[in-house]
């Protein structure tokens, strides 16, 4: 059970900072579109420098900031699900909803992360290279988090049905 404290832990300061940069990125959206200025401060998203001079670049960064809404409501989901697991709540429906919730959002969000990455780059850049990262903010890497939480809700569900039928036998 330590462990599981340790995780929650580390997914409510991961919630927490997410809420803040929330507030920033609502307020900040509405004022990038109202405002005809371009703004200097280039934003690195996937690898690739995104200068908001143009409405293009101000709809990509709206679609990454969007991915990032959806990503933190998988987080907000996950401390639900280990908030129940604190609480020793297994083989319930509640958590093979929740995993199946959580998987879903991960995999959207880096579906919709991954690919305007990719048109920005088709869109944008003359020479396009084709790179494959390996670290944590990769695409298959976090489309195979999203796929294992799915996969993770339906082994929920075929231990809830052998438990129930466990506890049906003499």
């Amino acid at each position: 059970m330590r462990k599981l404290q340790i995780l929650k832990t580390c997914i409510d300061v991961f919630w927490f900072t997410s809420l803040i940069t929330a507030v920033f990125c609502l307020i900040f959206i509405p004022y990038m579109f109202i405002s005809g200025e371009t703004f200097d401060v280039p934003i690195k998203i996937n690898g690739s420098t995104i200068v908001l001079a143009d409405l293009f670049n101000k709809i990509i960064l709206t679609v990454c900031i969007i991915a990032f809404y959806i990503f933190a409501f998988g987080v907000f989901k996950l401390r639900k699900l280990l908030e129940l697991f604190r609480k020793r709540i297994i083989f319930e429906e509640q958590n093979s909803l929740l995993l199946n919730q959580i998987g879903l959002c991960f995999l959207t969000a880096s579906i919709l992360s991954g690919l305007s990455g990719f048109v920005y780059v088709m869109v944008k850049k003359d020479d396009v290279q084709v790179t494959l990262s390996n670290g944590f903010d990769s695409f298959l890497f976090t489309a195979s988090i999203g796929l294992f939480f799915m996969v993770l809700s339906e082994v929920f569900k075929i231990a809830k049905k052998a438990t129930q039928e466990n506890d049906l036998t003499i």
